[in-house]
């Protein structure tokens, strides 16, 4: 009869347990890959540039998160172009985290760089801050298009003192 009682109250209780489940998934973090277009400023700056990379981000508090990035940046027309290697650390605030398919999740960031040349004998690399913000269309549940404008400034090696890049990738969750 025990037994009865106990099989009865475990059957009993399974509809409440389904209704606790959130329907809403807290993701704890997210990866994307991107490509960008821009443009150097300073002394020598160049005209056209441009990078590909990837990175992710992991979210500690509601909307805040901490990243890294790595990608390459191409500068110049001539057969001679310059790379450099780029790696990120950043901190982020994303408004609408938790965003449903066709919701927009507005972003800013921001946090420091190394810049560093990929040809052979191209030094050490240098110390740089980046900022900048965009926009994920969340597409769905698990994957969105992202949109956005990054400034590296500040790199010693590079002959200008920001690279402005207006970016466009895929998210994924």
């Amino acid at each position: 009869m025990r037994k009865l009682v106990v099989r009865t109250a475990f059957l009993l209780m399974i509809p409440a347990m389904a209704w606790g489940q959130n329907a809403d998934p807290r993701y704890a973090g997210q990866g994307y890959l991107v490509f960008g277009l821009g443009t150097g400023t300073g002394l020598h700056a160049y005209s056209f540039m441009w990078q590909a990379g990837g990175g992710g981000e992991g979210f500690l508090y509601k909307g805040l998160g901490v990243g890294a990035e790595a990608g390459i940046v191409n500068w110049g027309w001539s057969p001679w172009r310059r790379n450099a290697a780029t790696a990120s650390g950043d901190l982020s605030y994303h408004f609408g985290r938790h965003a449903r398919p066709g919701k927009l999740d507005p972003f800013v960031l921001g946090g420091l760089s190394i810049v560093g040349p990929t040809e052979k004998g191209g030094g050490r690399g240098s110390p740089a801050l980046n900022f900048g913000g965009g926009a994920t269309l969340w597409l769905a549940n698990h994957a969105g298009l992202r949109l956005e404008f990054k400034d590296i400034a500040g790199a010693a090696f590079w002959p200008f003192d920001h690279y402005l890049s207006w970016r466009a990738g895929v998210t994924f969750r």
